[in-house]
């Protein structure tokens, strides 16, 4: 079960990060209704929300193949971080987007089959 849930996982982070490595603009204001209007904020979301989820996604799927355990700790640690902050920002910041709301039903998701698997 560990390798499938590394695969899902890695392949959706990995998906994810590609998305606002090739259109940041697009995809940030698809998913927060809000827009890059500085280069330096497009470089930003590009190398963190698309670099870094980019790398964190192979890195799962590296995982997969080579130390279940390590990417199912990987993925714990990774979502033990995100969930609550973007549970922070529900309370701090309002209303979100449906898609914050399917975002964190992913990421409890894969948070529990981590646990599972484990």
């Amino acid at each position: 079960m560990g390798k499938w849930v590394l695969i899902f996982g890695g392949l959706f982070t990995a998906i994810f990060g590609l998305s606002f490595i090739f259109a940041p603009h697009m995809f940030f204001e698809l998913y927060t209704g809000g827009g890059l209007t500085t280069p330096s904020a497009a470089i930003d979301v590009r190398s963190t929300y698309g670099g870094f989820s980019f790398g964190i996604g192979l890195f799962l799927l590296y995982c997969s193949k080579h130390n279940i355990r390590m990417g199912l700790t990987a993925s714990m640690l990774a979502l033990i971080g995100i969930i609550p902050a973007r549970l922070i920002g529900y309370g701090l910041d309002g209303a979100p987007t449906q898609y914050m709301n399917i975002f964190l039903g992913l990421e409890v998701l894969l948070l529990a089959l981590s646990i599972i698997a484990y």
